[in-house]
């Protein structure tokens, strides 16, 4: 199945994904996404992240912290080092247990660089973030839903909502959205855990980049299945 087709979540179904060209190479691992911040605050995939300055930071608090500070005392003779690689998402095919670009390998991996438009970021950024409404956290942000939306020949991956949550065990698996997912009863466990994860539209948020909170306008949605 493609995902492409069809709405999906970019933590659950994207994220840590292997990466193959179209000859079938190996080309690499996602360790993040790259999300694009519209004019009308709207957000978009654009990118595919790799390298250790978007992985690092994923070893939450002070580890991932300490990790980064020591790769780039590595290589400080490196000025662009502390940048990542970048797969276009206009090279992506297909999205099924791995995501299959449309060209070879040789050559495809690029720094990734600030665009002429639109303000980037790293998926990384939004995740974690603590959900709040009336000054009541509802929890934290923990997977970005994305629905693809074609443009003539190239499809681009709009964010839809923000799934929130506790982050509690399971959430990695998507036993919180899967209900299908077993064994029965692990699964009947860990959806209770659980019960407090919904999801929000993205256009009733407004998101603090800089104070890490982001402000909901409502309840949670119920959180539906996924992909």
């Amino acid at each position: 199945m493609n995902r492409l087709e069809g709405p999906f979540d970019a933590v659950l179904h994207l994220q840590d994904r292997q990466v193959v060209d179209v000859d079938g190479l190996l080309v690499c691992k996602v360790d993040d996404v790259e999300l694009t911040e519209n004019a009308d605050h709207s957000l978009a995939v654009t990118g595919l992240l790799v390298g250790a300055p978007v992985l690092l930071p994923r070893f939450s608090g002070h580890l991932g912290r300490s990790l980064l500070r020591l790769w780039h005392r590595l290589g400080v003779e490196d000025a662009d080092r502390d940048q990542p690689w970048r797969i276009d998402l206009r090279q992506v095919r297909e999205l099924q247990s791995c995501v299959r670009l449309s060209v070879p390998r040789e050559g495809l991996l690029v720094r990734a660089d600030e665009p002429a438009e639109g303000h980037t970021r790293p998926m990384d950024r939004l995740l974690g973030m603590d959900v709040r409404r009336d000054g009541t956290s509802l929890g934290r942000v923990t997977d970005v839903r994305l629905e693809p939306r074609r443009t003539g020949r190239t499809t681009k991956l709009a964010c839809t909502h923000l799934v929130v949550g506790r982050g509690r065990p399971g959430t990695m698996l998507g036993y919180d959205r899967q209900p299908q997912m077993g064994p029965v009863l692990l699964g009947r466990c860990i959806r209770w855990m659980h019960r407090h994860t919904g999801q929000v539209a993205l256009s009733a948020v407004d998101i603090d980049w800089q104070g890490g909170t982001i402000t909901c306008q409502g309840e949670l949605e119920s959180l539906t299945a996924s992909g």
